[in-house]
């Protein structure tokens, strides 16, 4: 039999072992996520894929001449296009945006006052295609979110904004199938090509809207000012007009 004094003893040596034996138990530690509709911190970058559809001005003197002496109207180098952005907080009512994209339009056409010899149309497709590259400001008139306590942050669900940029553009201008000889009137085959690169500016207006913590929607508006060389096969003192407005929409993600 245990004496009692033995006994008190032994309880007393396990329970002081206990918190010892518990303080070797490994911690896990989790790295801090945001809760439903918060983050932990205000993100500095977001990245975004955005569609667009855009109205170019074509009014130099190469698409007066397609539109005067081809089937073709202004409306025709209109063309939807891609681009993507990366945006990163400079102040906290200013991001830095760098953004490229590419838009492409085809049409066929064929002379107004010309036929071949068979009077049948004399038929050519032309394709414009504009691939930009800008770095610009972009300038809030609203807060991001809200910062409450040390720990939670609530990002502002309409954010309105203006822009201002700049960069280089490059073009492809291409036309193939048949053409007239205004020398002798003859009818021949070619492919007609000229390529470069403009520096443009640039204006933008537009707002985002969250759906949540991580990702929200875009509408933007901006009008693009250039005017390139003209090279190769096209010969027009005054360039080729890059100039035009585009509205797009997008989405983004906040990292």
């Amino acid at each position: 039999m245990v004496r009692p004094g033995i006994t008190h003893l032994l309880i007393l040596a396990v329970v002081a072992l206990t918190p010892g034996l518990h303080a070797q138990d490994p911690i896990i530690r989790r790295p801090p996520q945001g809760g439903p509709g918060f983050l932990f911190r205000a993100p500095r970058v977001s990245v975004g894929l955005t569609g667009g559809f855009n109205l170019r001005s074509a009014r130099s003197d190469v698409f007066r001449f397609f539109t005067d002496t081809l089937t073709l109207d202004r409306s025709d180098f209109y063309a939807l296009g891609l681009a993507g952005e990366i945006a990163i907080k400079v102040a906290e009512p200013m991001d830095v945006v760098l953004s490229g994209g590419h838009a492409r339009r085809r049409a066929a056409s064929e002379f107004r006052n010309y036929v071949d010899q068979n009077d049948l149309p004399i038929t050519q497709t032309t394709m414009l295609a504009t691939t930009p590259l800008s770095a610009a400001v972009r300038w809030y008139f609203t807060p991001r979110g809200r910062q409450i306590g040390r720990f939670v942050w609530i990002p502002s669900r309409l954010r309105p904004y203006v822009g201002i940029g700049a960069g280089m553009v490059r073009y492809e201008l291409e036309q193939e199938g048949s053409f007239v000889d205004f020398t002798d009137y003859s009818i021949f085959n070619d492919r007609l090509t000229s390529d470069g690169w403009a520096f443009m500016g640039l204006f933008m207006a537009g707002a985002q809207y969250s759906l949540g913590t991580r990702v929200f929607l875009s509408t933007d508006a901006r009008y693009s000012r250039a005017n390139a060389e003209l090279r190769r096969d096209f010969a027009f003192p005054d360039g080729i007009d890059l100039s035009g407005f585009e509205f797009s929409a997008g989405l983004h993600f906040r990292l």
